[in-house]
């Protein structure tokens, strides 16, 4: 892969080129930080920020800390910068009211129901940043790994699910992964030993199966939930098939599967980064199809991929795939 990070180290944004010698070489560059700031998502955040580092919007919404989190760690800003560190400290110090808003009543049942909601979309900001000895982030993996046990003991949806009111539904009991389980797992060590990875590899294995999963709810006093499904409907696309939105999800998504471990253990995904090793070949070892969603630039608590700020020259469009492509073959451990 040395000629595409050499692009991305003289090609890429500032964010690209940290995280490139951040992550697969293990070096920081305070010099880059310091541009990171100019960064428009960046400062948009901080200044929004209090005097404790806290947003006040709602905590799950494109405005929120959640959305913060995700901004200030992918565009690589070091934790310990004073607004990212209030932000957290403020986070965990709330508990019980860092939720207050649209997601409180839905975020509590979710995380009841073993669905994760509030308690588990907080601990993915901690974990993000390696903060995983936090009791809140020890708890929710613990309720993950729980999660996807039972996913292994499944045979089939119907087992699970039922219709109510013409949509589909999970049976009382049933338990069911989010893509904030992948976040947490993609961003955790401590979970893993021998045993946790071959029941996480069968749980995958299993979401493959059930592939193309359907959008199912939870009913809770007869009101339909929507569970974080983002990106969690289907583990097996064919890649010559997928449409721009589903491309964005399809990053995201195996980003996660890589950093898990489970990649190289399981046929049908190796066979999906095979293909995208096989595409960067053919083009100089860039990733140069020409796909645009905003769900790739527009950042929230689901979207959101780009680096770079905006896509209006071709050239950074190709540089935030291709950096994406090497992030997932080089925690996947595939050879190019």
């Amino acid at each position: 892969m040395q000629k595409l990070i050499k692009y991305l180290l003289t090609e890429g944004c500032p964010s690209i080129k940290y995280r490139v010698k951040n992550e697969i070489f293990g070096k920081s560059d305070y010099n880059l930080q310091k541009i990171i700031l100019d960064d428009q998502e960046v400062k948009k955040f901080i200044s929004m920020q209090n005097k404790t580092g806290w947003i006040n919007k709602d905590f799950h919404s494109e405005e929120g800390v959640e959305t913060a989190g995700r901004v200030f760690f992918q565009k690589g800003l070091d934790k310990e910068y004073p607004p990212y560190k209030r932000m957290l400290n403020e986070l965990e110090k709330r508990d019980n009211t860092f939720d207050n808003g649209c997601l409180s009543r839905v975020g509590k049942v979710l995380d009841r129901k073993g669905f994760g909601g509030s308690e588990l979309m907080r601990s993915v900001i901690f974990a993000y940043v390696g903060l995983e000895n936090k009791l809140l982030v020890k708890k929710q993996v613990e309720k993950t790994l729980e999660c996807f046990s039972y996913l292994t003991t499944i045979k089939s949806l119907n087992e699970i699910t039922t219709k109510y009111k013409n949509k589909l539904i999970f049976t009382k009991r049933a338990k069911w992964p989010s893509i904030y389980h992948l976040r947490l797992l993609a961003y955790t060590k401590s979970w893993r030993n021998e045993s946790n990875n071959n029941m996480i590899i069968k749980s995958i294995k299993k979401l493959i199966q059930f592939s193309p999963i359907p959008n199912i709810n939870v009913l809770e006093k007869n009101q339909l939930i929507s569970a974080a499904s983002f990106c969690m409907n289907n583990f097996n696309p064919d890649l010559n098939k997928l449409k721009d939105n589903e491309w964005m999800m399809w990053f995201h998504r195996m980003e996660l599967l890589s950093r898990i471990g489970v990649v190289n253990e399981i046929k049908e995904l190796r066979q999906q980064v095979v293909n995208i090793i096989n595409l960067l070949k053919e083009n100089d070892e860039l990733f140069i199809k020409k796909i645009n969603h905003y769900y790739f630039r527009k950042w929230g608590t689901y979207t959101g991929l780009a680096l770079e700020k905006d896509w209006r020259s071709p050239k950074r469009r190709v540089c935030d795939l291709s950096f994406r492509c090497l992030i997932i073959i080089f925690y996947a451990g595939i050879e190019m």
